[in-house]
């Protein structure tokens, strides 16, 4: 009898509380988070938006139903609360826009170009008006902005600095009860959640979270994490967790993050497509995944920079089998060519060592594409610096002729294709390729918006600014069984964590 009543016991307090392994973001209220994916969805446990996503897509939110026109969106608001009991309303909804319009907002620019006009029409209808059309606007925007309670932010002068109490005043499923910095989250049921109760009691969100693979998963062995999530090469992690809890869930989904070796475009060699078309044809991709990675744990990369999982992957494109004889007949006919017999290419007659610069996170992906690119006689120095700061010098300085780095927003949001190719190397400036840019931006709708965006990736396979090297993906490891999933393009359509609110609500 008194087994069973500790059984029960045990189970009821497993029920009355979940831990997720998230990591330490600063104060999770929309001006204080550190603007980082896990942030943000630390921070939408007790924010909402007028919509969300689940594991389809776009689902109602705050805002019950919505209509769009072309240039102008028109939301209606459920009866909901604040969680100091104070009504939420459409007023609310226009003081959010109107308010980050004025002071900015660090996770996500809201511009001032596209908004003309915000109105409430009674306590439950609120309409955007904008400048032109724009049909991402509900993906884009709706499902991003976390709705803030005018009555606590209007006398607010300086939002970024602002640290009041009431700052965590909120409309989610729960309310923010501790924070013990480096540590953990406490968070417990808002008494005035406008939707399903959520399930547990209490929400511990541990300072261990993704980027700390290896203490990830040893918190998770010890059971002081129901939850954590991997990233790419730590899913060798998994098997360990595994045979330690045989029964943990493990679950994969895309990242929506590529790896890729791109060139210093403003030099020769590098500026030339030949050049280029050479380097990926010395490249093995699926050997650089299985040697770096791991098998099952990446994609090796697509010519034309989208990974195949996308909804708006372009498969008619050209490809560049592995083939480093054809790549060294390439790259002798634009002048690298290994003339004096020492092993390593000159460029036109003269010594070469071209530089390729990256990351610790990746040094072994480096170490890799060194090797691939010797087979064909170029010889580079790999420098490794500590991490995307540094790196970013580097590059904007023009002094490497390779860069190996990585970025998310690539496959689940199609106008990032737009800015892809502005960042993290060389700006590529192929008139074509702004002019498409140009027009994914002003796409009248979302079907021209792909059509704009395959093109940009037949475009892109044709004269490889960039090699994307693979793609990772993302795992939970799960033993809670709280129904955690992967969402469609991504928490806040890009994040690609499980942690996913919905999985917390009955």
């Amino acid at each position: 009898m008194r087994s069973a009543l500790l059984v029960a016991l045990a189970l009821s307090l497993q029920a009355s509380a979940l831990s997720v392994g998230l990591g330490d973001w600063g104060l999770p209220t929309p001006f204080s988070f550190y603007p980082r994916g896990p942030g943000y969805v630390l921070t939408s446990f007790s924010f909402d938006t007028l919509v969300w996503k689940d594991e389809r897509g776009v689902i109602p939110w705050l805002a019950y139903k919505w209509e769009a026109n072309g240039t102008a969106v028109k939301f209606y608001l459920r009866e909901a609360k604040w969680s100091d009991g104070e009504p939420l309303t459409a007023e609310d909804v226009v003081f959010t826009f109107k308010y980050l319009m004025k002071h900015g907002w660090h996770w996500k620019n809201i511009p001032k170009d596209l908004i003309k006009d915000v109105k409430a029409l009674d306590d439950r209808t609120v309409v955007v008006e904008l400048s032109r059309p724009f049909p991402f606007f509900v993906e884009e925007y709706a499902t991003t902005v976390f709705v803030l309670p005018k009555h606590v932010w209007e006398k607010v002068k300086d939002p970024f600095s602002y640290r009041g109490k009431d700052a965590f005043v909120c409309s989610g499923p729960y309310v923010l009860k501790e924070y013990v910095p480096g540590s953990r989250y406490v968070f417990v049921r808002n008494p005035f959640f406008w939707g399903p109760k959520p399930k547990y009691e209490e929400l511990v969100v541990s300072a261990v979270g993704p980027f700390q693979p290896q203490k990830a998963v040893a918190a998770l062995i010890r059971g002081e994490v129901d939850s954590v999530s991997l990233f790419g090469k730590a899913y060798r992690l998994v098997e360990l967790a595994k045979r330690a809890k045989p029964d943990l869930i493990v679950k994969r989904g895309p990242s929506y993050w590529v790896l890729f070796l791109g060139f210093n475009l403003d030099e020769e060699p590098y500026s030339f497509k030949e050049f280029r078309k050479a380097v990926a044809m010395s490249l093995d991709l699926k050997e650089l995944v299985e040697l770096s990675a791991g098998p099952g744990a990446a994609e090796p990369g697509s010519p034309g920079y989208v990974p195949p999982y996308s909804r708006f992957y372009e498969d008619d494109v050209p490809k560049y089998r592995y083939d480093p004889e054809a790549a060294a007949r390439l790259l002798k006919s634009v002048g690298v060519e290994d003339v004096n017999g020492d092993g390593c290419a000159e460029f036109r007659g003269r010594p070469w060592r071209p530089l390729l610069v990256t990351t610790k996170q990746f040094v072994q992906e480096a170490l890799i594409v060194k090797k691939m690119l010797k087979r064909v006689k170029i010889c580079v120095n790999v420098k490794v610096v500590p991490g995307p700061k540094q790196l970013d010098l580097i590059v904007k300085g023009g002094g490497y002729g390779f860069v190996i780095s990585g970025h998310g927003a690539v496959g689940n949001d199609p106008l990032a294709a737009a800015w892809w190719f502005e960042r993290f190397s060389a700006p590529w400036r192929d008139p074509r390729y702004l002019e498409l840019a140009r027009e994914l931006l002003n796409a009248p709708s979302a079907e021209e918006a792909i059509k704009v965006v395959k093109e940009i990736q037949r475009l892109v396979a044709e004269e490889l600014p960039r090699i994307a090297l693979y793609y990772p993906y993302q795992f939970l490891l799960d033993s809670s069984r709280a129904g955690w999933f992967f969402t469609e393009g991504g928490i806040d359509g890009g994040v690609p964590l499980p942690f996913n609110k919905l999985a917390l609500l009955r």
